[in-house]
């Protein structure tokens, strides 16, 4: 569903939902305490599959008492697991303008295949149970509004976000987990729909549980490009509507992204929320 415009124009809506007649609405506060503020490191521990570095920003205006957004952002292939490291980073720090404008919390988890980049299920656990960890440990640290968490990610990153929305390998996060999400140069043949054909890509796509909302940026010289533009398509064949719940915006500029074009995708997917 989408929210009153005033979510997104006042970060502090706290303020707003709790004094004007009418106004208020519905969320879901993990009310977790103890989380340090800023740029902070933390540990997760995944049963069978070790201990994972999370990387995150918290706002320096937050307050426990006031459940803020959750964005997990999942960085593009890196080349070795420690440039994975420093990419987790990087994409963590490219949100943190935004995220301490606007009033939301940022989880950047680190790759862990020998390439930098992120194992897919199967098998399980895979690097999907990080996420599930790192979301998990944040909504026990700080104040969560479940009802407000958007995945981003860049490349193979983005490739992962569209596997997350459309299939199910039993890992334990879905489209249900996130109220909308984005890729940037991230296709659905990257992996929802590698070694399918267009009938069968597009079957799957028409069978998601709904129409979760979709931002797609991509650069005018990225390779990728003739893909995501597929992707839209399919999208809009199965009913996403471009300005409603699907964003498609080319930039000028290669396989990149950058915190002007994250601005641009912060304030298409603020409005919605996933309620049970």
């Amino acid at each position: 569903m989408k929210l009153p415009d005033w979510v997104c124009a006042h970060p502090d809506a706290i303020f707003i939902d709790g004094f004007q007649p009418g106004a208020g609405i519905t969320r879901l506060p993990s009310n977790g305490s103890g989380g340090a503020i800023g740029n902070v490191t933390r540990v997760v521990n995944v049963p069978g599959y070790g201990s994972h570095t999370i990387h995150l920003r918290t706002p320096p205006s937050y307050s426990p008492n006031h459940p803020l957004p959750l964005v997990l952002a999942l960085h593009g292939q890196a080349g070795s697991p420690s440039a994975a490291n420093t990419a987790a980073q990087a994409v963590r720090n490219a949100w943190a303008s935004i995220a301490d404008a606007q009033g939301f919390i940022v989880i950047a988890p680190v790759a862990t295949g020998g390439s930098g980049g992120w194992i897919a299920p199967p098998p399980n656990p895979s690097d999907y149970d990080i996420f599930a960890a790192a979301i998990a440990d944040a909504e026990a640290a700080y104040n969560i509004d479940r009802s407000r968490r958007i995945g981003w990610g860049f490349s193979a990153g983005g490739h992962v976000m569209h596997d997350i929305m459309f299939n199910d390998f039993g890992a334990p996060l879905s489209i249900d987990t996130f109220a909308a999400y984005s890729v940037s140069a991230g296709v659905l043949q990257g992996l929802a729909c590698q070694g399918l054909n267009a009938s069968q890509c597009n079957a799957l796509i028409a069978a998601a549980s709904r129409h979760i909302p979709i931002d797609i940026h991509v650069g005018s010289s990225d390779p990728l490009l003739p893909n995501a533009t597929s992707d839209r398509n399919f999208f809009q064949n199965n009913g996403w509507v471009l300005s409603s719940n699907l964003w498609f915006t080319t930039f000028s500029g290669g396989h990149s992204y950058a915190t002007a074009q994250l601005g641009e995708i912060w304030s298409n997917l603020c409005p919605f929320q996933a309620l049970p």
